[in-house]
């Protein structure tokens, strides 16, 4: 957090349908609303978000349907339209990981499992072309399950670049976060928005 470029704030937000202790169902487009709401919370007009995984579909979501308020746009080890290989394989990862082992990160293991469900009836293929944002997409090198998405994405999104993170799998940003950092940081930093305005990084 203290490298990020001068001038962004950062915000983790809880997505809607994965904070412990709550009711709400998750379903993507329920989470992107609420990464929007943040706008108003902060009083921005824009702001930058970086996703990874399931994040990634929530901040795709959002840069489709509202692509005035994000400005800057980083998609990690995102989908477009879920295999339903890709969907197994880390269904069958995630439960095998203990749910106290989870806990101890904030997840909750039943939720995070309903959650990929919801996440595997998305389909953004037709829809790429309405992101505005300047995108980076990222990918591990090791990870061959979203290798044909994050092609697809930096293909369907307009000006987006695709950068390869040596040494990583699917958990591009634990894998190697040295290189994901710099990745995502650099492009923040550099990288113009499509549109002036403030922003932040969520």
């Amino acid at each position: 957090m203290t490298e990020l470029p001068p001038g962004f704030r950062a915000v983790a937000p809880w997505l809607r349908g994965m904070r412990p202790a709550r009711t709400e169902e998750f379903s993507v487009e329920g989470a992107a609303d609420d990464v929007l709401a943040l706008l108003n919370q902060y009083g921005v007009e824009q702001m930058s978000i970086v996703g990874v995984s399931l994040g990634a579909m929530v901040a795709l979501d959002a840069a489709i349907r509202a692509p005035e308020a994000v400005s800057h746009l980083v998609l990690a080890s995102g989908q477009i339209n879920p295999p339903r290989s890709v969907m197994r394989m880390q269904r069958l990862a995630f439960s095998l990981i203990p749910a106290k082992r989870l806990a101890a990160m904030g997840v909750e293991k039943r939720r995070f499992l309903r959650a990929l469900d919801a996440a595997a009836q998305i389909d953004y293929r037709g829809r790429l072309g309405a992101v505005t944002a300047a995108t980076l997409v990222l990918v591990g090198d090791q990870d061959r399950a979203n290798r044909p998405a994050a092609e697809a994405l930096a293909a369907g999104i307009t000006g987006a670049r695709l950068e390869v993170i040596p040494g990583a799998g699917q958990q591009v940003n634990t894998d190697n976060p040295a290189a994901f950092n710099k990745a995502v940081y650099d492009f923040l930093a550099s990288a113009p928005p499509r549109r002036s305005s403030a922003s932040m990084g969520a």
